[in-house]
């Protein structure tokens, strides 16, 4: 009969060949290449060990140290690489490349109130607003999302500010015929758009609303500005807030119970106000408290303030008397 010993020298696997090697994760002994992979793909194991799993304090050797030192290093390593990322210098509003705050200026300019995102994110990425500097025309990025037409998305990557929205609406709901368009690739893609849009285009813009999604509000993820189709792009983004691009969700106004609309971005969050308050009084000076006592052991006081200090008491024990003036007499 085998021993213990001679069993956990066997693979663990097939059973039938010693093992030859444990696996840094689950520790399970295998004896070749088959059986590895037999292991990993029935206990879904990845094979890499797991530096951060507990060791009990009665097992903990000094290899287990020099491994969590190493790790930490690497931590350590890991941590200064991303601080000098260059994609992480412009991450504030108050420090962005000479295109970003044109853009932003001119937007301000129109009164339209432009956040942008680090370069990291996809949002900003993939944003493709334009201003021309000699023009000084505006030409946003928009992407178009149709919640009943199972949420298919569009993107125009530039519009200019001055079109009207009901020419946009249509030129989406009609995409064949705003355009000729010679690539094969995009004009199949602009067919399957127009098929997926055949009830929108049914319903026509009387019954359609056309939703900005709100940012910088209380609970914006479900919040949003109802936009009106007979004004231009640039008067329905005046008094707003556009994080990279406006979004627009273009509903059936049979729907729009299902929205939250609101009328003004005015309805700012409580943090945020609280927050920007906090300032103001700090820059004025309010917070400082009006009875504060004064130390005067520790405190530098000249002669002249002490005077000034001892005969403004004196004023304070004395009582008014009514004495009148000596010319009265």
């Amino acid at each position: 009969m085998a021993s213990t010993s001679d069993k956990l020298e066997d693979c663990e696997v097939c059973g039938t060949t010693k093992a030859k090697y444990t696996c840094p994760k689950c520790e399970v002994r295998t004896c070749s290449l088959g059986c590895v992979k037999l292991h990993k793909k029935e206990l879904d194991c990845d094979g890499i060990r797991d530096k951060t799993k507990f060791i009990p304090l009665a097992s903990f050797a000094d290899l287990d140290l020099l491994s969590d030192y190493r790790f930490l290093e690497q931590v350590g390593r890991l941590v200064d690489t991303k601080k000098r990322n260059p994609e992480k210098k412009y991450i504030r509003q108050t420090n962005l490349p000479v295109h970003l705050h044109k853009l932003r200026c001119a937007a301000s300019y129109k009164k339209v109130s432009l956040l942008f995102m680090p370069q990291i994110f996809s949002r900003h990425k993939e944003n493709t607003t334009f201003l021309n500097w000699k023009t000084n025309e505006l030409s946003w990025r928009i992407e178009w999302i149709f919640p009943q037409a199972q949420n298919v998305k569009w993107v125009v990557e530039r519009t200019l500010d001055n079109a009207r929205l009901s020419t946009l609406v249509e030129q989406v709901l009609d995409p064949i015929s705003s355009g000729n368009e010679t690539d094969i690739e995009k004009l199949n893609v602009k067919l399957a758009l127009a098929d997926k849009l055949q009830f929108y285009r049914a319903a026509g813009l009387t019954s359609i609303k056309v939703l900005l999604k709100a940012e910088k509000v209380k609970k914006a993820n479900s919040k949003f500005y109802d936009l009106d189709l007979t004004l231009t792009l640039k008067e329905n983004l005046e008094n707003k807030t556009i994080v990279e691009f406006p979004t627009f969700y273009v509903i059936m106004k049979d729907h729009s119970d299902m929205y939250e609309i609101i009328d003004t971005d005015e309805e700012t969050s409580d943090t945020e106000c609280k927050s920007l308050g906090a300032r103001k009084r700090r820059r004025n000076g309010f917070d400082k408290k009006e009875d504060e006592p004064v130390n005067y052991f520790f405190n530098d006081f000249s002669e002249s303030d002490d005077e000034k200090l001892d005969n403004k008491q004196q004023r304070q024990n004395t009582p008014d008397l009514d004495i009148p003036n000596y010319e009265e007499l």
